[in-house]
């Protein structure tokens, strides 16, 4: 029997205590592997809320790995590899803040994943669908202006060098909103400050270069600008096979020392790894001494049908993963800030070879976003944003469904993220369909380009962002795109 008590007098949401209960159950193990749950419409019954309800809290267990649905039968407990998981991720059950609710002056990381060289477009493009844009239209200015002041008056010292790591303040703001907003756990003194994710991996590069590690696998498709950091540096790629719960585990390379991913939501593709696979992955690194898992929180903001997933980090009990995170995608670009969360042997490595390099971040901009976070304008703005960012989502998909419906395009990666990924069917191909796109002005993304290695199996797909054009640009711009696929597919 499923026994759940509900506090209806609690600021928590109901799906949220439903979501929250179930989970301590299936990790506390009073929940088996393929144990069938009540169904939607029977938990609702006998909690006295409505279906919906139930649904919104079956659907994040499902994201996040912890049940499946067989065809015309339920919802059933996953198999769970638990070895390496923290006792604090078994045990606890505290949620991440929904888009909704306050956290306390905090909210979301965000993640790395942020620009290409197919950004620089012509100026005949009309509608450019970049999956690496974002919408600066809303940025706070006005609140941007008063911190900056506000960062000057009270400390002129902010022109001199700091601390080579980045200012203690900012380091512990932000050691405070990855612990509420993702389940991360650290220390300030653990978080490494750099302008912009790309500068960091470099760092991350020479660290394992002093641990003579030169083999890492990576997801396959992947962020190529971290492939390419890698490989400039000296280490050795290897591919890693996706398929629908992210990284296989047995795709890791024998000699493999280091693995990338992108757990919370995978570029390019949009795949979220459930519960089950991150133990697995995270049992592997445990297999020797010197294997780490780099986490690229991509994007894990910019969720639109449940919950932030949380942090792979937070799971993690033998300090194997480095956790990286960024605020380019969330605020805006030139806002050169992101972070490293070393695990302490890496972090002594770094320090004792690294400690001569500076903070590539301003101390003026430190400052500023010190108190962007600390003041709770960094949370309103990300909400603010998701909001119009689902908006502008939604529209994608209403005006692709005509195109679904015909068979012309399957979509992957919805819900989440700034890009939609279409693959293309009835013999369409990405080169044909970007080249006739760009004759009616519109800038189309391939997703070959960020393989590896092309398997034979990979689909032809455009990766269609929407987040820097108006609803009138999408509406437009898809209406021309879908006259074109309409054509090539006669």
């Amino acid at each position: 029997m499923l026994t759940i008590h509900l506090d209806t007098d609690s600021k928590t949401p109901l799906y949220e205590q439903i979501y929250t209960n179930v989970k301590r159950l299936i990790l506390q193990g009073e929940l088996n592997p393929g144990d069938k749950l009540p169904s939607t419409r029977g938990m609702a019954a006998t909690l006295d809320v409505s279906r919906n309800t139930v649904e919104s809290a079956y659907y994040q267990l499902q994201a996040e790995g912890y049940i499946d649905t067989a065809p015309k039968s339920g919802f059933y407990v996953c198999e769970l590899d638990l070895t390496g998981i923290g006792p604090a991720a078994l045990t606890r059950v505290s949620v991440p803040a929904s888009s909704g609710q306050k956290t306390q002056k905090n909210t979301v990381s965000s993640a790395s994943a942020s620009s290409d060289t197919d950004t620089q477009t012509c100026d005949t493009i009309e509608y450019d669908f970049s999956p690496f844009a974002i919408d600066i239209s809303h940025f706070p200015y006005s609140i941007w202006k008063k911190l900056s002041r506000k960062a000057l008056e009270e400390d002129t010292n902010r022109f001199l060098l700091g601390e080579a790591d980045g200012d203690m303040e900012l380091r512990q703001a932000v050691c405070d909103y990855v612990r509420l907003s993702r389940e991360v756990h650290c220390s300030p003194e653990q978080i490494i400050l750099g302008a912009g994710a790309d500068y960091l991996l470099q760092m991350l590069a020479l660290v394992f270069r002093h641990m003579e590690i030169r083999e890492i696998t990576l997801e396959n498709p992947c962020y190529k600008k971290a492939a390419m950091i890698f490989e400039n540096n000296g280490l050795h790629l290897h591919a890693g096979r996706l398929d629908s719960r992210g990284l296989t585990i047995d795709s890791i390379a024998p000699e493999t020392e280091v693995v990338y991913v992108t757990p919370s939501h995978q570029y390019p593709l949009g795949i979220v790894m459930p519960f089950g696979r991150r133990g697995e992955l995270l049992a592997w690194a445990e297999q020797t001494e010197h294997r780490y898992i780099i986490e690229d929180d991509h994007d894990s903001e910019f969720r639109y049908k449940g919950k932030p997933i949380p942090a792979l980090q937070g799971m993690d009990w033998h300090d194997k993963v480095i956790y990286l995170g960024t605020f380019s995608r969330a605020i805006a670009p030139a806002i050169r800030v992101s972070y490293l969360i070393l695990p302490p042997a890496l972090l002594n490595i770094y320090h004792q070879y690294l400690s001569h390099y500076s903070c590539t971040v301003s101390r003026l901009d430190q400052g500023i976003l010190t108190h962007f976070l600390e003041e709770g304008y960094f949370e309103k703005h990300v909400n603010r944003m998701r909001k119009i960012y689902r908006n502008k989502h939604d529209l994608v998909l209403e005006q692709l469904k005509p195109l679904i419906r015909q068979g012309i395009l399957q979509i992957q990666g919805e819900h989440a993220g700034l890009h939609l990924v279409l693959h293309l069917q009835k013999g369409l191909t990405e080169s044909q369909v970007i080249a006739e796109a760009a004759k009616q002005n519109i800038k189309l993304y391939g997703m070959k380009k960020h393989y590896l290695h092309l398997p034979d199996s990979a689909c032809e797909s455009i990766l269609l962002g929407y987040s820097n054009l108006t609803e009138s640009e999408i509406t437009e711009g898809i209406r021309r795109l879908s006259l074109i696929l309409l054509h090539l597919a006669m």
